[in-house]
């Protein structure tokens, strides 16, 4: 399971087994799977907090596969790639995670993924930047689509490690941590995403607010964000564009066309909304006159899952986040590292939700098998506590 873990932006190799298409990161996860469920099968928490909202959530990823999907060969790639596999790893990797010494298998294939992923990025950024080609707008990427996708990727992860290099009482967890830190913060900062420096920010005051140091950290946030804006004419002209509603880089400005366009379909479809990998398709007839993208999401948290899943898989989605901030609040009570992993996953709430205003943080095969393997992990926390 740490191996898949590890080798989550390999998702992008897609090798072909005859007439099915697969990729790497599925290959070595399906493997874990089996491998785990036959060792671990006595122990997996089948009773927890996520149980009730995982299950109406697959309920309305599955009809959207049978009745509203257009394509149900995509549709049932997307089901099993980002639904039924993680949610499996999670419910794997909780009961290994009760196990501390375990957990840190776990931890390690996380931060493998995080590091080949980030010093990845880096290095085409620093190549443009030395050949002069580099641009704010779009900057370059080695594995994924867009910079988006690295600051999304690495955001969890972020919260992930300064939760240990804070709060952890080993010294080695806690130096491994600011490293990894400061190795994601770079390479998310470097993304020039607006959603994701402000999902950083965001998740790394909400980290240290367990810590007396919380209003240091908030004045240095504050101090690091009006440096960057003074130093740096490319910090400036990300930002100001975000005031400019004339300006074709203004993301709301943008992303307003598209929301109407997919409450007007959601309007006319709201039970189904359009299905796995169908809203570039149901929304054509409903489409805003001033909308000339081709988004395969509507780049909304939540508009992301009513589409997708419907009003059904909404319905869990929104009862997840209910449970989410719940055993937070247990964790929060409870040992070390129930703890940790209550911190952890304050963070990684607060980003998901705020970048999710403007993107889509959970449909791809690593977001999604990252947030399945935090709340995996929370769950085996909170049981070795009892």
């Amino acid at each position: 399971m740490a191996l898949a873990l590890a080798v989550m932006p390999l998702y992008v190799i897609r090798p072909h087994l005859g007439p099915l298409h697969t990729t790497l990161l599925e290959l070595v996860l399906v493997i874990a799977l089996a491998a785990g469920f036959y060792a671990f099968w006595g122990e997996l928490p089948w009773r927890n907090p996520y149980l009730g909202p995982a299950l109406l959530l697959l309920a309305g990823a599955s009809l959207g596969v049978v009745f509203t999907a257009s394509t149900h060969a995509k549709a049932l790639g997307i089901w099993k790639a980002y639904f039924i596999e993680p949610v499996a790893a999670g419910l794997v990797i909780a009961a290994i995670a009760r196990v501390r010494a375990r957990a840190r298998w776990l931890l390690a294939g996380l931060a493998l993924a995080g590091v080949s992923g980030a010093l990845a990025n880096l290095a085409v950024d620093g190549r443009a930047l030395l050949l002069g080609t580099f641009s704010v707008t779009t900057p370059p990427v080695a594995i994924y689509n867009s910079s988006n996708d690295v600051a999304l990727f690495l955001e969890p992860l972020a919260a992930l490690a300064l939760s240990f290099a804070i709060y952890s009482r080993d010294r080695l967890e806690r130096r491994l941590g600011w490293i990894l830190y400061l190795l994601y913060a770079l390479a998310i900062a470097a993304s020039f995403s607006r959603g994701g420096w402000l999902a950083l920010g965001a998740l790394t005051l909400v980290t240290f607010m367990f810590h007396p140091w919380r209003w240091r950290v908030l004045g240095a946030l504050v101090l690091i964000a009006l440096l960057a804006l003074g130093l740096s004419a490319k910090v400036r002209h990300r930002v100001g564009v975000e005031f400019n509603f004339h300006s074709p880089d203004n993301t709301i400005a943008l992303r307003q066309s598209l929301w109407r366009s997919a409450l007007n379909m959601l309007r006319h479809r709201p039970l189904g909304g359009g299905g796995l990998d169908g809203f570039q398709y149901a929304l054509r007839p409903y489409r805003a006159a001033d909308y000339h993208e081709n988004l395969i999401y509507p780049h909304d948290l939540f508009l992301n899952f009513w589409s997708e899943t419907g009003l059904v898989g909404l319905a869990g989605f929104c009862w997840l986040l209910v449970q989410w901030v719940r055993t937070i609040r247990r964790g929060l009570e409870s040992g070390p590292w129930a703890r940790l992993m209550a911190v952890t996953l304050s963070g990684a709430l607060v980003a998901m939700v705020l970048h999710g205003l403007v993107d889509a943080p959970y449909f791809k095969n690593d977001l999604a098998l990252v947030f399945w393997t935090l709340l995996g992990m929370q769950i085996g926390s909170l049981s070795a506590e009892r």
